[in-house]
């Protein structure tokens, strides 16, 4: 079903379920609901993962540094999560190794070895090997260029990296190939409630600027950061469920530092943060992040020049001969963590990952908090919320028919539409480009599979394009507007327009301080 199809049934059809954010918490609801039988729609007022969901630190980890608040039952539950996200999406989470080094005293190394046996045990059986200790030549030869300065040694464990966009993409799609619908581009407008029960929402369809309702038995609200806009249009009420931190993430080269392993280092300030290097897609390697709070608007989340140089300040810190510049950046990202407003607040670095689930009316549920990794479990544990209250009308269970063809590496399950679109027509199976490892199938399968609408989708959150294109690239960009025109039927004057939008968009990522340096 296409993106047209998908809106008819929405103004015909009632819903046992409607979820309201396409991030990856939304995503969680979904696949579970489908697990259980539910006839279950998701929508977004964006793309999907346009949100927090495609400007996390990429990482599916268990949360090391909340040990340090005590925090074992969220820390336990990430690190199961972890082990189930591997197993289900290996073509997307990948294990990594991470080194902590150790400076001052052999103590420090000795309570940095009991905090990683500690997050060994919390992650019970797992595929992911357990922590070691190293000299401190080992962590040199690991980690070549590290100030060695009272160096002691270090800490190798693992956690995992993934693209957290594709990922949310993926736990839609599948949602969908077992009967669910979605819809990116579909804004709710206002809550139509009787006797304490929201009847319909209604929504405004941002590409056609129709309005249509939605009906369904429960209405679940995973809107993220953007939670209190949400349950503000349903009261009328100023709400503050919500205290945002605000984390950036600088993406350079990944020869311009060690790329074996994530290096994790003390920020260069006195504020007793540790930030890492991620080496990712593309030849790139992320370094992040930072956590300060946010008070501005959800939609206005920019990087500025402060953060970045507070970033490379601190790998050069701890990579002396490194002498990382504003020159070395590609791109730039910032995003907002959906942290809950806390009483004994203990500052954004400090604030905790945990998630709460309440009604807010009779038959509309809110969840917020959380963290990328335990989304499968926050999903489990909302649609239990709904069990308690309400039974679903169908009884259809979700089913997988796991693929194995070639593209499985790359798409799982969904490489048999990429394999079945070269079927049509194999002349697309040439590079779009020389420089990026994406063939013309792909972003048809996009388009027809994943809901790509704009060229921001299809470069950021598709193909990760817009975190490496360093330079605007006019030609490319004039390839992609005509490739997804002829998918989406679409007129020259939205090619020009797309264009437009899209430089808009990757100012964001691309910010002039970078270029005037």
């Amino acid at each position: 079903m296409n993106r047209f199809e998908h809106l008819a049934r929405a103004k015909k059809e009632i819903f046992d379920v409607c979820i309201i954010g396409g991030g990856i918490t939304g995503a969680g609801v979904l696949a579970n609901a489908m697990e259980r039988g539910w006839n279950a729609i998701l929508i977004d007022k964006g793309d999907f993962a346009s949100g927090t969901s495609s400007r996390s630190s990429k990482m599916v980890h268990g949360g090391l540094r909340y040990l340090r608040n005590l925090q074992f039952g969220m820390v336990h539950e990430a690190l199961k999560e972890r082990g189930h996200i591997l197993n289900q999406f290996p073509h997307l989470v990948k294990p990594v190794p991470f080194l902590l080094p150790s400076y001052g005293s052999s103590i420090d190394l000795w309570i940095k070895d009991v905090v990683l046996s500690v997050y060994d045990r919390l992650a019970g059986k797992s595929k992911i090997p357990p922590h070691v200790r190293l000299t401190a030549n080992e962590v040199q030869q690991k980690l070549p260029g590290i100030d060695n300065k009272n160096l002691k040694g270090g800490i190798l464990y693992y956690d995992a990296w993934t693209n957290d966009a594709r990922l949310t993409l993926d736990v839609i799609s599948e949602s969908l190939q077992n009967g669910a619908s979605a819809i990116n581009y579909l804004e709710v407008k206002a809550f139509d409630v009787k006797n304490d029960a929201v009847q319909s929402i209604k929504c405004l369809d941002t590409i056609t600027e129709e309005e249509i309702s939605i009906r369904a038995k429960v209405f679940i609200n995973a809107t993220g950061v953007w939670t209190d806009v949400v349950l503000q249009r349903l009261t009328g009420k100023t709400c503050t469920t919500l205290q945002p931190s605000k984390g950036i993430h600088v993406v350079i080269p990944s020869d311009r530092l060690p790329k074996d392993c994530v290096a994790i280092v003390a920020s260069a300030t006195d504020d007793k943060r540790f930030l890492y290097t991620l080496p990712w897609e593309h030849g790139l390697t992320i370094l992040g992040a930072t956590d300060t709070d946010y008070k501005g608007k959800e939609d206005d989340v920019l990087t500025d020049m402060n953060d970045v140089q507070y970033v490379l300040d601190s790998f050069n810190a701890g990579f002396p001969d490194a002498n990382l510049t504003v020159k070395d950046v590609v791109s730039v990202f910032a995003g907002l963590r959906p942290m809950l407003k806390v009483e004994d607040d203990k500052g954004a670095y400090g604030r905790s990952r945990e998630y709460s689930i309440w009604w807010n009316k009779q038959n509309l549920l809110t969840i917020a908090g959380g963290k990328l990794t335990s989304f499968l479990s926050m999903g489990k544990n909302c649609m239990n919320l709904v069990e308690e209250r309400f039974k679903a009308s169908s009884a259809k269970k979700a089913t997988s028919n796991k693929y194995k063809g070639h593209w499985s590496s790359i798409y799982g399950e969904f490489g048999k539409f990429v394999e079945d679109i070269i079927g049509e027509n194999p002349e697309h199976a040439s590079l779009i480009d020389p420089k990026y490892d994406y063939t013309e199938t792909e972003i048809i399968f996009f388009c027809r599979y994943q809901f790509a609408q704009h060229l921001s989708d299809m470069l950021t959150r598709r193909t990760s394009i817009t975190y490496a294109m360093k330079e605007y690239d006019e030609q490319l960009l004039n390839k992609l507007a005509s490739l997804m025109a002829s998918e989406l039927n679409q007129t020259e004057a939205w090619k020009e327009e797309q264009k437009r939008n899209y430089r808009q968009h990757w100012l964001e990522y691309h910010p002039s301080f970078l270029s005037n340096n």
